[in-house]
């Protein structure tokens, strides 16, 4: 992870954070009807918040940084979906957009980048091969193929939700994870023999 990335995510994990606590209470003010999803969408905000202050309080050697680093990379993820979500679900109230598909569409594509990010990240991030007591060509060659299945994976299943009718947009994008997570554990199945 960069150091631009790391600092990004430093800034926009509590802005997200907090314009979603912004938009779960739009949207209780305007359908209070469903109060219990405002308030599990708060409370889910809330354990959130209180994961990235942690880390950011305690992480004090280079692996618990590492750590808050992943965990404040998942709450951005988990955060923009949320955004995404709740966004919409705001403009729905509003009258601002007919009820659509739109909320799982676009949280489903967020939910293809972030497998995108994940398998380019992975090359990068695993243990250095200096540290690891096999032969290093072999692993790292195996950290690049799950991170382009990933990546593959990823795009396939963002793009399901983008151009495909929901009935097949569904098993369309399952199955890409599902090939990609096969086509990894024969590689590491290959890589242990």
């Amino acid at each position: 992870m960069t150091t631009a990335h790391m600092s990004l995510s430093r800034n926009v994990a509590p802005v997200l954070l907090a314009l979603s606590a912004a938009l779960a209470a739009a949207n209780w003010y305007f359908t209070p009807g469903r109060f219990r999803s405002w308030i599990t969408a708060l409370a889910v905000l809330a354990v959130m918040g209180v994961v990235l202050w942690t880390g950011r309080r305690y992480a004090s050697t280079v692996a618990a940084q590492r750590a808050a680093d992943s965990l404040r990379g998942g709450i951005v993820a988990g955060a923009a979906i949320l955004v995404v979500s709740l966004g919409i679900k705001l403009a729905e109230a509003l009258g601002v957009l007919d009820r659509s598909d739109a909320p799982q569409r676009l949280t489903m594509v967020i939910l293809g980048v972030f497998f995108m990010v994940t398998g380019n990240a992975i090359p990068k991030t695993l243990t250095p091969l200096s540290a690891m007591q096999c032969d290093s060509a072999r692993v790292k060659a195996a950290q690049r193929f799950t991170g382009w299945a990933l990546v593959l994976s990823g795009l396939a299943f963002a793009l399901a939700w983008l151009v495909l009718p929901l009935d097949l947009a569904k098993p369309v994008s399952v199955a890409a994870i599902v090939i990609a997570a096969l086509a990894i554990v024969v590689q590491a199945i290959r890589l242990r023999r």
